[in-house]
């Protein structure tokens, strides 16, 4: 097969299989607060993107943290990652998995940038994780906005020492 056939395969595969793994770990994050708050788990949905459940004992913090999980567990999972990625590994495959699975969960912190702006505006969607948290926890959207900056640049300052970033982008240009 030719190299670059490869590489645009395996760029279209593992952008396709980012995805539910991300919604996954999206929604199991809110599923993990809401199973701890006692609650019962009714629906969970990778394709339709959702979850519901019925009863637990929320408070004003729990409520909090079920809005954040969805955000904090796929970042979390992808710092993880980030730890034990090999940058020496020269597969394909390899390094633009990487590159997916750490980009898309760090690139979703930006909505907890983009929205606490939207808020201060008065303009910030009622039914968005981020609004509900700003509502629950009594936070100022501008130290929620700060709060993802600085876990934005820490993300991908880590993408970047890690050299998946820097590897995925050598992968792409020399090969192709």
């Amino acid at each position: 097969m030719n190299l670059k056939v490869k590489i645009i395969l395996s760029v279209f595969i593992n952008f396709i299989l980012i995805f539910p793994i991300y919604i996954l770990l999206h929604e199991g994050g809110h599923s993990l607060i809401a199973a701890l708050c006692g609650a019962k788990i009714t629906k969970f949905s990778i394709l339709g993107a959702y979850m519901s459940y019925e009863g637990g004992a929320f408070t004003p913090i729990t409520l909090s943290l079920f809005h954040v999980a969805g955000m904090l567990l796929p970042v979390l999972a992808s710092v993880v990652y980030m730890l034990t990625y090999r940058d020496n590994a020269a597969s394909i495959p390899y390094r633009t998995f990487s590159f997916f699975a750490v980009l898309v969960p760090i690139f979703s912190i930006l909505a907890w940038v983009l929205v606490p702006v939207l808020y201060l505006a008065g303009q910030a969607p009622p039914n968005d994780d981020v609004t509900k948290f700003i509502n629950h926890s009594g936070l100022s959207p501008w130290m929620v906005l700060f709060a993802a900056v600085l876990l934005f640049t820490f993300c991908i300052l880590t993408a970047w020492k890690k050299k998946i970033i820097q590897t995925y982008w050598k992968t792409i240009r020399l090969k192709t």
